[in-house]
């Protein structure tokens, strides 16, 4: 996959991509792509929860000046389905 990716931009986004797509993670498995996504968002600074039943929250403040706008929400299911062999 990586020489596909290679000249997409912006590169930071393909890379972690990349990374994600490459950890196994089948339904009930998440824990390794969780535990990615979690140090994603501390490696950013950012206050970053797992919570009970493995969901990563991930929260950025606004930046200034737009504190009173709309909140925006991005969500995204962690598990893969695998290729039957």
């Amino acid at each position: 996959m990586k020489n596909i990716l290679t000249n997409l931009k912006p590169k930071e986004l393909w890379y972690n991509f990349e990374q994600i797509s490459n950890i196994p993670r089948p339904s009930k498995h998440e824990q390794k792509v969780i535990e990615y996504i979690k140090n994603f968002g501390e490696n950013l600074k950012l206050e970053t929860i797992v919570d009970y039943n493995g969901n990563v929250i991930i929260k950025k403040p606004a930046t200034k000046g737009m504190e009173n706008k709309k909140t925006v929400i991005l969500q995204a299911h962690l598990d893969m389905v695998p290729q039957k062999n």
